[in-house]
């Protein structure tokens, strides 16, 4: 049995080294939060702190859920609750705060997070194992932004990333000269992610692009399940969604309406690593093709996808960077790196990270 002893939160910020661009917003800084979870071990009078990190971002322009938003429901909903709460599991924890609210996500799965790190601690195993992931090493990909041009691409395809994906924008794209760009590299696996910027109307363009693009990850809003649907129909293309998979209803509503036949899981924005692997297991029974998704996180979030892409069911190369991408100073002391298209698995206990307290505080 296990007991929450504290709950401490710090809002910090990542600086980027190149400013992010999709077709929702621009992001130089990213913030967020992290969590310290101090968790005691009844067996064994073992005490130890958990880490996690809140990945809600810093507007409204992704989800209804920013940061702020993450921290209050946090402060006021979660931490009263699990004063001196017990749990027997990470995943007992999870339904506890999934019955606490159905809402807040991002803030339940920082927590929980935090939780699951706690537990592989006290107990000497890493997040893979406690999961049951069954790969030492993970295929991964890159994440090229609406500005993307080809020596980026090249840069991606010589370090080795074995799926690359490109942000583009309805409203700026060259439809052309994308093709022609991704024409000029046939053998590379390529995929699109339109974050909701297309219609019904824009979308038959997605019919012209080449072989090598495995899914056009969103390219309709958040709710327009019905219209992925139609459309997954008529491409030869696979569609995943990403905006629209905020829980685990969601899942079963694209599965109802066929509404795409591959899923983007992220952890942070399903409601944690215990709803992520539900919904792995939902998405894989119905023959709908799971792959983990990224959010511009730090080396907490990025150890956890890794642990989550080490699941069997898992497809396509996951949007897991090493840690040199993105940000000038990350969180941790360890680092990820890329190695002939692979990413290696933590291994330590918990998430497998330590902490640099050097990172900048808000």
């Amino acid at each position: 049995m296990y007991r929450i002893e504290a709950l401490e939160m710090i809002p910090i910020s990542l600086r980027l080294k190149q400013t992010f661009k999709t077709a929702h917003s621009t992001t130089k800084n990213r913030p967020l939060t992290l969590v310290k979870l101090t968790v005691s071990h009844s067996a064994t009078g073992k005490k130890t702190i958990g880490l996690g990190e809140i990945q809600s971002f810093a507007d409204f322009s992704y989800t209804l859920e920013n940061q702020s938003v993450s921290r209050d429901i946090v402060s006021t909903m979660i931490n009263p609750m699990i004063q001196n709460l017990t749990f027997e599991s990470p995943q007992q924890f999870a339904e506890k705060l999934e019955r606490l609210t159905p809402f807040g996500s991002f803030a339940k799965a920082g927590v929980e997070m935090a939780a699951w790190d706690a537990v592989g601690k006290l107990t000497n195993r890493s997040l893979a194992q406690m999961i049951g992931g069954t790969k030492q090493c993970v295929p991964v990909g890159i994440v090229l932004d609406v500005n993307a041009d080809v020596s980026d691409i090249k840069r991606a395809i010589d370090k080795g990333y074995q799926r690359i994906k490109i942000k583009i924008d309805a409203q700026l794209l060259d439809k052309q000269k994308l093709i022609e760009r991704l024409n000029q590299f046939p053998n590379q696996q390529f995929s699109l992610d339109a974050n909701s910027s297309f219609s019904r109307q824009t979308a038959d363009f997605f019919n012209q692009l080449p072989e090598n693009v495995t899914f056009i990850e969103q390219p309709f809003s958040e709710k327009d399940f019905v219209d992925h649907a139609f459309f997954q129909k008529k491409t030869p293309h696979f569609l995943s969604l990403d905006e629209s998979i905020n829980s685990l209803d969601d899942i079963h509503t694209m599965i109802a309406l066929h509404a795409a036949k591959a899923v983007t899981i992220k952890q942070a924005k399903i409601g944690g690593i215990t709803a992520a692997f539900k919904a792995i297991q939902l998405a894989s029974h119905a023959g709908i093709k799971p792959w983990i998704g990224g959010m511009l996180s730090s080396n907490l979030g990025r150890a956890v996808d890794l642990a989550m892409a080490s699941l069997q069911n898992i497809t396509f190369a996951g949007d897991i960077s090493e840690s040199s991408r993105y940000f000038e100073h990350d969180m941790t002391v360890e680092t990820f790196e890329i190695a002939q298209g692979l990413m290696t698995v933590p291994t330590r206990s918990g998430l497998g990270v330590t902490l640099d307290d050097s990172f900048d505080v808000l």
